[in-house]
């Protein structure tokens, strides 16, 4: 039972080291990416009661200045039953947000796990949160800040990644509305290896 126990143990440990140098070898391109998600949005505190969690989109494009700083535009939309007391019923509004970011990261093997963080302004297409006193008459229009994080993995095409991101972002004109994101994405770097 030993002896057979022995060679076991010497290919578990061939391919264990084999894996590893895999990973060495698998360096991630910096340069221009595009980034796109899909996922789903929830309100935070009083606007929870008036928006059912929703399904949203985004997109990405920037830059890898180094390794572990990015720089770029993040662009979302989200869509959401609106819950308020009737009338009306069953009214869905969607919100859209744009924004600079930066992203912070840092990698081991084929794993990178980041910081992002941004500015930049939102749209709603409604105004039915009006009715619980979210929106003023007339407001569509606010500044957004948003700020998250997550893990990625590379691919072995050093070009391709995969990634699950949560972003927490806050509407201040519209009644400080605040809301959590969690996304899956896919990444595309068109540049070279660091």
């Amino acid at each position: 039972m030993r002896r057979a126990l022995l060679p076991r143990s010497a290919c578990l440990l061939v391919l264990l080291a084999s894996s590893n140098t895999a990973d060495a070898d698998r360096p991630a391109s910096t340069g221009f990416y595009a980034e796109a998600g899909v996922g789903a949005t929830g309100h935070l505190g009083a606007a929870r009661s008036w928006s059912a969690i929703g399904p949203t989109v985004d997109l990405r494009v920037g830059y890898d200045l180094f390794s572990w700083l990015s720089v770029g535009i993040a662009a979302s939309t989200a869509s959401h039953e609106a819950t308020v007391p009737p009338p009306p019923e069953g009214e869905w509004y969607q919100l859209y947000q744009a924004r600079g970011d930066a992203r912070l990261g840092f990698r081991v093997d084929s794993l990178a796990f980041f910081a992002e963080g941004g500015a930049g302004a939102a749209y709603i297409s409604s105004n039915v949160l009006g009715k619980v006193m979210v929106l003023d008459p007339g407001e569509r229009f606010t500044i957004a800040f948003a700020g998250g994080g997550g893990l990625e993995y590379q691919l072995q095409n050093r070009h391709y990644a995969f990634g699950v991101a949560a972003t927490y972002w806050m509407l201040p004109q519209f009644d400080a509305l605040q809301g959590v994101e969690g996304r899956f994405y896919m990444r595309y770097t068109y540049g070279g290896s660091h």
